[in-house]
């Protein structure tokens, strides 16, 4: 009896296991992050691979793009890599707590207004990737 009910919960998915989404963080495709965005899960993880140079992680608005979010993540320059690293990036980790959209921006000086937005969960109408990217190219300034 037991041995059906766990056959028929794990059929039904109820024990389903988090995705983990990788995103490269500047490299070679430079002043991004690839992908620009992923549409995530609550209990997904989001893992950010820091290439070279140095780059942030930080939590902003769609009101404001280039500006730090009071209270969000914000990994700060704590990840710097030399250009001649190739593998072994450091990463840093986001567990998706809602299924809300969340902005980031590299607050590097001029990395954001050069369009280096990502995004969770962004919508596909009003405010989507596509405007909160323009936006951050509007603002000329980090």
């Amino acid at each position: 009896m037991l041995f059906n009910i766990i056959s028929t919960i794990l059929a039904l998915g109820i024990f389903a296991r988090a995705a983990v989404w990788d995103v490269t963080v500047g490299g070679t495709a430079g002043l991004v992050y690839t992908p620009d965005f992923v549409i995530a899960k609550v209990n997904d993880t989001v893992r950010f691979h820091f290439n070279a140079k140095n780059h942030t992680v930080t939590q902003s608005s769609f009101a404001e793009p280039c500006a730090p979010l009071l209270g969000g993540v914000n990994t700060g320059f704590n990840f710097p890599v030399d250009p001649t690293v190739t593998t072994g990036f450091p990463t840093f980790d986001i567990i998706v707590e809602s299924t809300a959209p969340f902005w980031i921006h590299c607050s590097q000086l001029g990395h954001c207004p050069m369009g280096m937005v990502f995004a969770i969960n962004p919508p596909p109408i009003g405010n989507t990737l596509s405007a909160f990217k323009a936006k951050a190219l509007a603002t000329g300034t980090n």
